[in-house]
């Protein structure tokens, strides 16, 4: 069904690489592992009032694992970031809850968020967007389900673990 809905929104629409398009638009998101995968970097996003990954609009840019390698850099403020592999890791349509931003009302619409898998540093500093997120932390992959308040999203995190593992 999440293809079908892509499809047809590449078909109807040709502004999905910004934000003018006010129903789905595109989106990258970094899944950033430790090397060994044992870890997971997440950040406190303050829209969702939960842990979950980075990523962002691409904001017009078509290169969407730079798009992916910049939010998580902004996001947690790890300036390697490895690429583990240039074939997306996963892409999911998912919904956007509405929410003010900015001073600013967004009304609900959908996200085509393609993610791509990349290694960081658990040791390397972390810094994080205050004006979008509340924190950034490494988390030993068990914990996601414990942390995670946002349970339609589970099931997308665990999917990328399982990813990642086969990419190795």
């Amino acid at each position: 069904a999440d293809r079908q809905l892509i499809l047809q929104a590449f078909s109807s629409f040709h502004n999905l690489l910004t934000r003018e398009n006010p129903i789905i638009h595109l989106c990258a998101s970094p899944w950033i592992m430790s090397k060994d995968q044992k870890q997971v970097l997440l950040v406190y996003h303050r829209i969702y009032d939960s842990w979950g990954w980075s990523g962002g609009h691409c904001d017009g840019d078509a290169n969407l694992w730079q798009v992916a390698q910049r939010e998580g850099k902004e996001e947690t403020g790890i300036e390697a970031l490895q690429l583990a592999d240039p074939t997306p890791l996963a892409i999911d349509v998912l919904r956007v809850p509405r929410h003010w931003k900015n001073g600013r009302f967004v009304s609900a619409h959908l996200h085509i968020n393609v993610t791509y898998l990349f290694y960081g540093d658990p040791f390397a500093p972390l810094t994080y967007k205050e004006d979008e997120v509340k924190g950034a932390k490494w988390f030993p992959i068990a914990q996601i389900a414990k942390i995670v308040k946002e349970q339609d999203m589970l099931p997308v995190y665990e999917k990328l673990n399982n990813k990642a593992s086969q990419i190795g």
